[in-house]
């Protein structure tokens, strides 16, 4: 392998996800105000925010099959594009009042989405898989710049866009265009060669075998290794228990008499879990191998769901959503690298986009049957069926080897 191509290739990659991250939360900051504002009715709260997890959802198979056929750079430059042409199409609608413009431009931003998300499965191919799941985590802690920057973004930008004469909530949007327009050419110009390309000459290491070469595969064919199917079920169940127990936490905590205050302690807690340990969980999945850290990453959601059932107290739910976002983190880390290690060079843009749309969907589904499920069972039994829903998993992955495919080499 060449070591300083796959890191510049890396920090490329981790540049432009960086980017879209600060944007995509500075713009969810206000994303419900903003559209409630423009659509005069707080029913209209939550319709972009929802079509973003569509068409994030049902752009991400089309995003690999793009991929697969022009590259990982064309594919990736596509997203940056498109999400940037949305956000400045947000950012139009609020400034000249038209809601429509906002539906059309959270659509955009989450098409453009399914394409930069995978920017993940590109760091993948440029390493051999022993430090795969370390090349994947170094991707998702570009969330963690999100988190930190991305609401320190809402009032700079919101006082430009006044001092331009503009609505303030138009701000954040135009600032997420610039930064996605800059994390779009920082992958162009940067991202050579493509990752795509790179990975069909890695050879890896004496005594490992990893996606084997060969031509494609049918999904079942695929999905026929348990190795896939488990990667499969980490992201899914993963992302499921964490999203129906996480969106509903504040509406449980205002019903509680918790202040803003206390619940935005509380998120910043979970986002800390979600993204802030991403390199120890990668060395973790790269030492004692993905199926042993998705058990871990399912024990942290049952723990994290059992104290969330019986929690009260601020301290109580941060610990709960801290470890809730952190054993998502696991899943998805791990569940990435063993996907990827499971597929032939040739198939995994197309397998992988298949995943993430079942992974969006999966999000889109908890995030609108939680509100339904805590209506009619409350919080604390929402939270025991996230413990089943883990223990699934955990049970799953106990099948598992160790080491799946990071197994010997044969012997000359």
């Amino acid at each position: 392998m060449d070591q300083p191509v796959a890191r510049r290739l890396i920090a490329t990659i981790f540049a432009g996800q960086s980017l879209a991250s600060v944007g995509s939360v500075a713009t969810a900051t206000v994303d419900s105000i903003a559209a409630a504002h423009v659509g005069g009715r707080a029913e209209l709260a939550t319709v972009p925010t929802t079509l973003f997890l569509l068409g994030s959802a049902l752009a991400a198979y089309p995003a690999g099959r793009l991929m697969e056929r022009y590259g990982r750079r064309a594919g990736l430059a596509t997203g940056y594009a498109l999400a940037f042409l949305g956000a400045l199409a947000s950012g139009a609608g609020i400034v000249r009042g038209i809601f429509l413009w906002m539906v059309v431009g959270a659509t955009l931003v989450g098409v453009g989405r399914a394409a930069i998300d995978q920017g993940r499965y590109a760091a993948a191919d440029v390493v051999p898989s022993a430090v795969r799941a370390r090349a994947v985590s170094w991707i998702v802690l570009a969330g963690t710049l999100g988190a930190v920057l991305g609401p320190a973004l809402v009032v700079p930008s919101g006082a430009l866009a006044a001092r331009a004469g503009v609505d303030e909530l138009a701000g954040p949007y135009f600032a997420s265009a610039l930064l996605l327009l800059t994390g779009g050419l920082v992958i162009g110009i940067g991202l050579r060669p493509d990752p795509r390309d790179f990975a069909r000459t890695l050879v890896e290491p004496a005594g490992t075998t990893a996606g084997p070469q060969g031509p494609r595969r049918s999904y079942r064919e695929v999905f026929g290794d348990r190795s896939a199917r488990l990667a499969l079920a980490a992201m899914v169940a993963g992302l499921f228990v964490m999203i129906m127990v996480m969106v509903i936490t504040p509406l449980h905590m205002r019903g509680h008499d918790h202040t803003l205050n206390s619940i935005s302690w509380v998120f910043a807690a979970h986002v800390l879990g979600m993204f802030g340990f991403s390199i120890v969980t990668g060395r973790v999945a790269d030492a004692l191998g993905r199926p042993a850290a998705i058990r871990i990453g399912a024990a942290l959601l049952i723990g994290a769901c059992v104290i969330a059932s019986a929690a009260q107290s601020v301290t109580a739910l941060a610990l709960a959503l801290f470890l809730l976002g952190l054993g998502w983190n696991f899943c998805f880390v791990s569940g990435s690298s063993l996907l990827t290690d499971v597929l032939r060079p040739a198939e995994r843009a197309r397998i992988q986009g298949s995943n993430d749309l079942l992974v969006g969907l999966t999000g889109a589904v908890a995030s609108l049957g939680s509100g339904q499920l805590f209506a009619r069972l409350g919080y604390a039994s929402m939270a025991w069926i996230g413990v089943g829903i883990a223990a699934g998993l955990l049970v799953f992955s106990l099948a598992q080897p160790r080491r799946s495919v990071l197994q010997p080499a044969p012997a000359d």
